[in-house]
């Protein structure tokens, strides 16, 4: 008599963004079926840059996408936070830290770089769009998730991938709450690099109530973010700023700063409100995890949003490759609650510093951060970066 094959596992994600395409991943190494649904009528590229920290590398690692996003970015060797006129304020060599952890301790890219090499792993057919989930419900055995086009769909699984305005979310985890950091920012990839600027050098320049970072990506590009303070949501005044007024914003900061804006199409700048998440007590109800900004959205001042949504999907999929789902569940929220309500703490501290604006205080605050000692700040980082990982099992 021919023994029956156990019934295979499966997933439903909700969003298609760098958390859900890392989770789906995972658990096709697993051997798992997976479904994604993502609101957009279509995958494309979006968004300007962002950087990749050793933690999220060595989470890349484990998911077995770490050529395949370390090929579409580039290596950043050393991040310097200068003050306006350019005078270097803190260093950190990311060279050491590659030395010492055995892989690159950050690189920069464009979003949808790491969306495309995120999706070359992924087979054709997984990934549904054009269905915006609006609300889901938990009925114990299954979620229930609903979509805008009236479509339902019952889920044996539900990783909730979708953002920092996360329906799923706002349904099951009605005490969520956002928070406004009190600042805006422009984001816009650049055309070509500028004589003497070192590709392998991240900088962020701090100015008084507002700062600028500059890091070259792949192909002669630049991604560069621009920030000031703002005392509410959706101010006409920042949302309505073209690209000429954000360079006037920004004239009086030092080379290549003016160059690097003068070079910018118009039409690449993005601008947002800086939003997070107040910390939450749990990442999961019944059999529904978030991942990503759904759970514990960031400040982008650590520069930890994308890398703590690969940790996530290579926590979870680690888990519920040796455990009951229910338990790999407790063991994730476990593993990552803490964590994240601490680099929340830090990112927001972080923004504060940096936005200060009076100017009598100002050369206060960098003259206090050029003298904190490097090894100390070198620990502190290694406190974020140095995280170690389960294997993922991938199925026979």
């Amino acid at each position: 008599m021919r023994s029956r094959e156990p019934k295979k596992q499966r997933a439903t994600i909700v969003g298609a963004g760098i958390a859900g395409l890392a989770a789906a991943h995972g658990l096709r190494l697993l051997g798992w079926d997976v479904e994604i649904y993502e609101q957009a009528d279509k995958l494309e590229p979006i968004g300007a840059g962002l950087s990749l920290s050793a933690n999220a590398l060595r989470a890349l690692r484990t998911l077995g996408l770490y050529d395949a996003v370390v090929a579409e970015a580039q290596p950043i060797d050393r991040l310097d936070l200068l003050d306006q006129s350019g005078n270097v304020l803190q260093s950190t060599n990311f060279v050491e830290f590659s030395r010492r952890y055995g892989h690159l301790a950050m690189v920069v890219l464009h979003r949808g770089d790491l969306h495309k090499a995120l999706l070359s792993e992924l087979q054709d057919g997984m990934i549904r769009t054009g269905m915006e989930c609006v609300g889901a419900r938990d009925e114990g055995d299954r979620i229930v998730l609903n979509f805008a086009n009236r479509d339902t769909v019952e889920a044996e699984l539900v990783l909730a991938c979708d953002g920092i305005h996360s329906p799923v979310r706002k349904a099951l985890f009605p005490e969520s709450r956002e928070h406004f950091a009190r600042y805006t920012c422009w984001r816009a990839i650049s055309a070509g690099v500028p004589n003497g600027m070192d590709r392998a050098r991240l900088t962020e320049s701090w100015g008084a109530g507002k700062r600028i970072g500059l890091a070259s990506v792949a192909g002669d590009r630049v991604y560069w973010f621009a920030c000031c303070g703002a005392e509410r949501t959706n101010d006409p005044e920042l949302a309505n700023l073209d690209l000429d007024r954000v360079r006037e914003v920004f004239a009086d900061f030092h080379d290549p700063v003016p160059e690097v804006l003068a070079r910018t199409p118009p039409d690449s700048l993005v601008w947002t409100d800086i939003l997070d998440l107040d910390p939450m007590s749990s990442f999961t109800r019944g059999k529904v995890a978030l991942l990503g900004d759904a759970a514990h959205a960031v400040t982008p001042d650590l520069g930890q949003g994308a890398g703590l949504a690969i940790e996530d999907a290579a926590v979870i999929a680690a888990l519920l490759g040796r455990l009951p789902v229910y338990d790999a569940l407790r063991e994730y929220n476990a593993r990552r609650v803490d964590r994240a309500r601490r680099i929340t703490a830090e990112s927001r501290l972080y923004a504060r510093v940096a936005q200060w604006r009076n100017p009598l205080i100002v050369p206060l605050r960098n003259l206090l951060v050029k003298s904190i000692p490097e090894r100390f700040m070198d620990r502190q980082l290694d406190a974020v970066l140095d995280i170690t990982f389960e294997p993922v099992k991938a199925a026979a």
